[in-house]
């Protein structure tokens, strides 16, 4: 089904409204070349997170920028840099999946920046989820690399990826291309809902061996 801009700008602004973590009247929406583009302000780096994943699963749309500024509410009491880093330290700490001991955590002005490495690309999108959960954080700037604790073959990671997929209720294994290089991995082809897309691309991001995940499939 084909999506006009007036109807995917439509329905993006009704599902922002919709979402109770969000004030949808503080977030603008403009559509340039096939991309979503969020503009405004949001309370929380969690908010800014929670409008672009609502833009992402309107169908029709292919791609979005996140311009969302936050800005936290008169009267609220921001923690200090080193508070937040404490805090990203400690609830890294008390997570049991994630190995922080070559994690660095530095913070200006409330933008934090998060260097080391990770031996599964799945924890890095942990740790920067944990990050952005953090009350005070305006930004999360994540330079964290995957390094695999083993050796994997790229046919290997493909067929682990197309077995899960063919596993999965949603998901035709033959609509999805699954490129693999080096522990890169490219998806491409046409589904015919956002939600397909993003099963897709979780199951990509939660298997062994990957290093980073493209998503250009469309829906």
């Amino acid at each position: 089904m084909t999506f006009s801009s007036e109807d995917i700008k439509k329905n993006i602004v009704e599902h922002l409204f919709w979402d109770a973590r969000l004030d949808g009247s503080e977030i603008t929406v403009d559509i340039t070349d096939n991309t979503v583009i969020l503009k405004g302000l949001a309370p929380t780096h969690l908010a800014r997170n929670v409008a672009e994943q609502n833009a992402r699963a309107v169908p029709g749309v292919k791609a979005v920028r996140n311009e969302i500024d936050v800005r936290f509410p008169d009267g609220h009491r921001l923690p200090s840099d080193e508070e937040i880093q404490i805090n990203i330290k400690q609830i890294l700490s008390w997570d049991s999946d994630i190995d922080d001991s070559d994690i660095l955590i530095s913070v200006q002005n409330g933008n934090v920046i998060i260097d080391g490495s990770v031996p599964a690309y799945w924890q890095k999108i942990r740790v920067e989820e944990h990050a952005g959960d953090i009350n005070g954080v305006k930004s999360v700037h994540s330079r964290l690399t995957v390094v695999p604790e083993k050796h994997y073959v790229d046919e290997m990671i493909s067929r682990d990826i197309a077995a899960a997929f063919d596993r999965n209720s949603l998901i035709n294994v033959d609509k999805i291309e699954i490129a693999v290089n080096n522990g890169h991995v490219i998806l491409s082809g046409n589904v015919s809902t956002p939600q397909i897309s993003i099963a897709a691309e979780n199951i990509a991001k939660n298997t062994d061996g990957v290093i980073d995940v493209k998503n250009n499939i469309i829906s």
